[in-house]
């Protein structure tokens, strides 16, 4: 049988990984319930200064003494079986726990445990939602991968209601350990191709997942897509739909954009107008991610006024249409887009944010990804003025002379686009001051390290510390 969190209680617990956006939440959750949890990561991270307030001891270097005496080991999907600590732990008869099964464990501890999925969206649909639960008074348990400010600026809450909000990653197909009584599908795409070789998989990945709900269980999917909508009509549990579409249950009108490009609308639901609804957020793909929320809000009995609070006041978390600062009257933003729909999306939330010049910086994540989806992406930049490629971020691969950055600059030249390959960001900081104008606008995009640069772009003496 399988290692149970529960039956490590008050033990301890070491975490390889503990600088990641999942795991670093799960280690306040377990350690504010009692367990003595340590941790261990390669570097640190955005979430470094979450993990410090913790007050958990960590490490940054991997190292044999770090495990031993531990009674449990959870690592991520990352750490390969070399891992000098996780090798140790098999060893020398350590039980471990992968990280997914270990969220998969804490939601089956809550009566109601809502799963959002989608290649894109489900970030900001899952802290949205926990948001409209805890302004509701239901006292939530949330868990997201990423920074938010409600949040303590981490992605998880340990609550004592009886609902958990997760945000279910189909990466590995991480999301089939896990527990859904509400399973939220997004979208489906043909994300993550390392690891799904066809959108035919991915979509057997989705299905697997929906097919783990209860037999009264719900599916809540987006109308917009075909996709979706063709797993709601097989999957044989009740659905609710949510979308930009008429035809869907949750639907908007009188969508308007204000002076940041801030979107507001009003909502309809089953034909019934609501009272107009204000986002820190642009672009229309947060008014989809929006009525989602406000759809599974809606279903458990959370007011309307709290939804309203909610959308808001919310702010994203970090790395998504994330505003970095101003400097020669430029603004600088970044978004963790990484994928050509996100990318696309991205593209039409900045036309709706006033500028004179739209500069894009591109970070494409890995050389499969730049290679799959090469044609799509010099698509989806299309509507920048001018977009300037960084040097591939290779992620876990290496560069095998598979696809180069100039490749793509030379795809959007091509097209009469403005576009130039710079391979480093300080020589991109220092192109974009000389050529910008006030009024312009930067976008930084991509899903690297590209955020960890932001600084050389706005001329700042050196990184922010973590």
């Amino acid at each position: 049988m399988s290692a149970q969190i529960t039956d490590y209680q008050g033990k301890h617990v070491h975490i390889i990984g503990i600088m990641g956006a999942s795991l670093c939440g799960l280690a306040e959750l377990l350690h504010q319930q009692g367990y003595q949890v340590t941790g261990s990561d390669m570097k640190t991270t955005i979430f470094t200064p979450y993990v410090r307030k913790t007050g958990i001891p960590f490490t940054i270097g991997h190292s044999e003494e770090n495990v031993k005496g531990a009674d449990l080991v959870v690592f991520s999907a990352a750490v390969p079986p070399t891992n000098i600590e996780y090798a140790y732990a098999v060893e020398h008869g350590i039980p471990v726990m992968e990280r997914a099964t270990l969220v998969g464990q804490i939601m089956q501890q809550h009566k109601q445990a809502i799963g959002i999925s989608g290649c894109h969206g489900k970030t900001t649909i899952t802290s949205l939602l926990g948001l409209m639960f805890l302004l509701g008074e239901q006292d939530p348990t949330v868990h997201v991968g990423g920074v938010l400010d409600y949040l303590g600026e981490g992605g998880t809450r340990l609550g004592g209601g009886d609902v958990m909000v997760v945000e279910s990653c189909e990466y590995r197909d991480s999301f089939l350990q896990f527990f859904p009584t509400v399973a939220v599908v997004n979208n489906i795409d043909d994300d993550h191709p390392d690891y799904f070789s066809s959108i035919e998989q991915a979509e057997q990945s989705y299905e697997n997942f929906v097919a783990r709900l209860p037999e009264n269980g719900v599916m809540v999917g987006c109308y917009d897509d075909p996709r979706v909508r063709a797993l709601m009509e097989r999957c044989g549990k009740k659905t609710v739909s949510f979308g930009l579409s008429p035809e869907a249950d949750w639907t908007a009108e009188a969508i308007e954009y204000d002076g940041q490009g801030n979107a507001s609308f009003v909502p309809v639901h089953n034909g019934t107008k609501l009272e107009r609804v204000y986002l820190n957020l642009p672009g229309a793909y947060n008014v989809a991610n929006a009525l989602c929320a406000l759809c599974v809000a809606t279903m458990f009995g959370v007011s309307e006024q709290a939804q309203r609070e909610a959308c808001a006041s919310y702010h994203a978390a970090e790395r998504r249409f994330q505003f970095h600062g101003t400097v020669d009257d430029v603004n600088v933003y970044h978004d963790f887009a990484h994928h050509p729909t996100a990318v696309a999306k991205c593209m039409e939330a900045a036309l709706n944010v006033p500028h004179k010049k739209l500069w894009t910086v591109f970070q494409c994540n890995s050389f499969s990804r730049m290679h799959q989806f090469f044609d799509r992406f010099v698509e989806a930049f299309l509507p920048a003025d001018c977009i300037i490629v960084a040097e591939i971020f290779p992620g876990r691969e290496k560069d095998t002379g598979l696809v180069h950055g100039s490749q793509m600059v030379d795809a959007l030249k091509g097209l009469g686009k403005e576009s130039y390959y710079i391979p480093t960001f300080d020589q991109i900081g220092a192109f974009l001051r000389e050529r910008w104008q006030p009024g312009d606008m930067v976008l930084m995009v991509g899903s690297g390290n590209i955020n960890e640069y932001v600084w050389q772009i706005l001329g700042e003496d050196g990184p922010r510390a973590l």
